[in-house]
């Protein structure tokens, strides 16, 4: 059982919970859900387990060293690996067809990301943070190009929340692994930079996305509800994305070795997924 934690539960229940509420929330002028969206994440998850296990498997030097307690994939043979990631992959694949050939297409190029994210991207500096970004603004994004029923500027800022916040999170995540990631020979920004410039561009990130939400507040949210809902939603945004944001700020700035991004790295998570649960409000 604990080698199917390769599979980030945690994060697959995130990608399924933010799809429907996507597809729910940003339109109600559907049903709370039906087939079609069923499929999309089914295709969803499968797609994106498959990534997790084959980047786990070909991350395995580095992880020996950034995190020898989480070493699921190591147990496995070289021939169910490939069982369960071909079996993953053509099963999301085939899920995303029945769902539409565009949807197919839309998610055979993901697998080809992925893999190039695992073999190469994710060892270069900044870009491979950049392709998980775009990646999960995508995850939103798709919802959309499937339904066409969404508020297009909600999509489009939720699926930019998506991206930044993620961007944060990779920064963080490579400031966390750079003992292992230098040990393999990967060029990640924090080995070639440092973790000096690495802080400088997550904290920038920051400042950035709590601009942008902020100006969502005072020219968005304001205009959209009445009292005493807009209290709720006003507080809801405040005390579950703006005050952690702050803090992570702070922290980012205060930490200094492994734990302290580790629990950077949990932060960045939380508001991710406070951040899109806002959705409900809209």
């Amino acid at each position: 059982m604990k080698s199917l934690l390769v599979f980030r539960p945690l994060n697959l229940l995130i990608v399924a919970v933010l799809q429907l509420v996507t597809y729910h929330f940003i339109d109600f002028n559907h049903p709370p859900i039906n087939k079609t969206i069923v499929l999309l994440i089914a295709a969803s998850l499968c797609v994106t387990a498959g990534g997790y296990l084959f980047n786990d498997w070909m991350d395995q030097s580095a992880d020996l060293i950034n995190k020898p307690e989480k070493q699921y994939v190591s147990s496995w043979s070289k021939g169910s690996f490939w069982i369960a990631y071909v079996c993953l992959t053509a099963l999301g694949l085939g899920l995303s067809f029945i769902v539409s050939i565009d949807l197919f297409y839309y998610y055979l190029l993901v697998v080809l990301i992925l893999v190039f994210y695992s073999l190469w991207l994710k060892r270069l500096p900044l870009i491979g943070n950049f392709t998980v970004s775009l990646l999960a603004a995508f995850s939103v994004y798709v919802v959309y190009l499937i339904f066409k029923s969404q508020d297009y500027k909600l999509i489009i800022f939720y699926a930019g929340f998506a991206a930044l916040v993620t961007y944060i999170r990779e920064i963080v995540k490579d400031m966390e692994d750079i003992d292992g990631d230098s040990s393999a020979g990967y060029k990640t920004f924090p080995v070639l930079a440092g973790l000096g410039q690495s802080k400088t561009i997550a904290m920038i990130t920051i400042v950035f996305v709590l601009v942008s939400y902020g100006n969502l507040l005072l020219q968005w949210t304001m205009n959209q509800f009445k009292m005493p809902i807009l209290g709720v939603v006003l507080v809801y945004h405040v005390l579950c994305v703006v005050v952690p944001m702050i803090i992570l700020l702070y922290l980012t700035y205060k930490s200094r070795v492994k734990s302290d991004f580790t629990r950077l790295s949990a932060i960045v998570k939380y508001i991710m997924a406070t951040g899109l649960m806002s959705m409900v409000f809209y």
